[in-house]
């Protein structure tokens, strides 16, 4: 097992408004399917780490009788709160805390986790969700592509964009660089079964977008990476170079892609039927 990398804590501070507006939501389909497969008995908890401002709770929230929703951020969870508030959906708790040190009472039946589990200290994490989570309870690990994954003309040059703006910011450093080799030697499922989780599969889902350069300038702006915060004084240069190197490539000014969101579910078994590795 490799050393893991060390995400620092306040990368995204100011992000909240636009993450919530510029990241697409992930697929009915996808909760459709979590809910049916874990399956939820609709009167159990369900806790989601790293809940950013709701993306994942809001949702799922009426297949539960109680949503807890913990994010390090505290502007993220106050805009989740007002925004849960303004959706009426009363039965969803929001803490500010890191899903490593946030202490909580009580059993889940589902503990999910969006877009974030590579950031966190995946053994430290894993260990805590196995021990709240009910006997054959779930734990399901969401994710979804972002505008630079892919191969189309535009989101090459956005990938290019992307790398080039981390060097000119200085921001290359919030992305340690061997994040992505720890997790190709140490896949989350084999973090999952150390944890005592039994491993059921990941399930995929295909969603279909439409970006604008107002949408994209948005997603950067809710990254870590190349927020304003990051980018500081940077912030309208980087908009203009933006527009100047994608608007050539749009349809009409739309930039159109095919985007995989997916979910990794593992359980923990009846008692009696496991045991813990390691």
């Amino acid at each position: 097992m490799t050393s893991e990398p060390e995400f620092a804590n306040d990368l995204y501070r100011g992000t909240a408004p636009y993450y919530d507006r510029y990241r697409p939501p992930y697929p009915r389909a996808l909760f459709e399917d979590l809910i049916g497969r874990l399956p939820a008995s609709g009167h159990g908890r369900l806790l989601d780490l790293a809940c950013g401002t709701g993306q994942i709770a809001l949702p799922l929230a009426p297949s539960f009788v109680e949503v807890v929703a913990v994010d390090q951020e505290e502007e993220a969870i106050a805009f989740g709160r007002a925004k849960a508030a303004g959706a009426a959906a009363g039965n969803i708790h929001w803490v500010a805390g890191s899903a490593e040190t946030v202490e909580l009472r009580g059993t889940f039946e589902l503990v999910t986790i969006g877009n974030a589990f590579h950031r966190l200290r995946r053994q430290v994490v894993a260990d805590r969700l196995a021990s709240w989570l009910q006997p054959s309870g779930g734990a399901a690990l969401i994710w979804a592509d972002t505008p630079p994954q892919g191969d189309q003309p535009w989101q090459l040059a956005l990938q290019e964009l992307f790398v080039q703006w981390m060097a000119k910011a200085g921001t290359a450093h919030r992305v340690p660089a061997t994040w992505g080799s720890v997790i190709i030697n140490d896949p989350h499922e084999f973090v999952l079964q150390r944890a005592g989780l039994e491993y059921t599969g990941k399930f995929e889902y295909t969603t279909h977008q439409e970006w604008t350069v107002e949408s994209l300038i948005g997603f950067a702006y809710s990254t870590s990476m190349l927020n304003p915060a990051a980018l500081g004084a940077k912030s309208e240069e980087f908009e203009r170079d933006l527009t100047d190197r994608l608007g050539p490539l749009s349809e009409d000014g739309t930039f159109r892609c095919t985007a995989s969101c997916s979910y990794e579910l593992a359980r923990l078994p009846q008692i009696g039927e496991g045991h813990r590795v390691g």
